[in-house]
């Protein structure tokens, strides 16, 4: 037994030294390579359907926020935000996670996890004797989701131009809201940067769809060429 230990030993060492040593000329040592996920190359991106959907709730409920429809348009707002804001964000995020795009899936599934529990806490306001939340609460949970978002930004640097833009306006948003759970003027301030934000990520999902149809950037969309990591 000890002599086919000493065998086997004398084996590994010399495959690791043939590993190692360069072979010949015009022979290439084996590269490592990150496997690629199959499913990227037959699969569509789920990328357009998240940011319409995304984009689009936004802007109704920051139309609100920013006293341009009336108080009574929110039970409108939230029936529409929990379905399209919310439950198809989370099934496009899922779409992107099979498709192996990390940071699409975390950002899809987090902001629709956003909109369903936000609408949910809206019904059970009206439906039960829920008590509202304090200011502070309040404006602790939006400054949550203001650095969540800030963190997200950053994975942005390497993206394109406008969903940089998407992500430091929705930063701003977020911390506007916070800012102006004391103070109404601050409040309807960030109506006004969440409908901007919204478009951006609704004309962000057109111009995806409508460069893949013309199979050429056909939409600005601002590729970044120099990588920051």
């Amino acid at each position: 037994r000890d002599a086919r230990l000493a065998q086997v030993c004398c084996s590994f060492r010399v495959s690791v030294v043939v590993f190692f040593i360069p072979m010949a000329d015009n022979t290439e040592m084996p590269v490592e390579t990150k496997p690629v996920n199959p499913h990227v190359a037959t699969t569509c991106t789920a990328g357009p359907i998240g940011l319409t959907a995304f984009g689009i709730t936004t802007i109704l409920l920051n139309f609100l926020n920013a006293d341009l429809i009336g108080k009574d348009s929110i039970t409108l707002i939230i029936c529409y935000g929990m379905f399209h804001g919310g439950f198809i964000q989370i099934l496009a995020g899922m779409w992107e996670v099979y498709r192996g795009n990390i940071f699409g899936g975390c950002a899809f599934t987090s902001y629709g996890g956003f909109w369903m529990g936000f609408a949910l806490f809206e019904i059970l306001m009206v439906i039960t004797e829920l008590e509202p939340p304090s200011k502070d609460g309040k404006a602790v949970w939006l400054c949550v989701w203001g650095v969540f978002t800030l963190l997200n930004f950053i994975g942005t640097l390497n993206a394109n131009r406008v969903v940089q833009f998407v992500f430091a306006s929705l930063t701003t948003l977020f911390f506007l809201l916070a800012a102006g759970v004391d103070n109404h003027d601050i409040h309807v301030v960030a109506g006004y940067v969440g409908i901007v934000c919204g478009s951006s990520a609704l004309y962000l999902g057109w111009a995806e769809v409508m460069n893949e149809l013309a199979g050429r950037e056909l939409c600005y969309i601002g590729p970044v060429k120099n990588k920051v990591f």
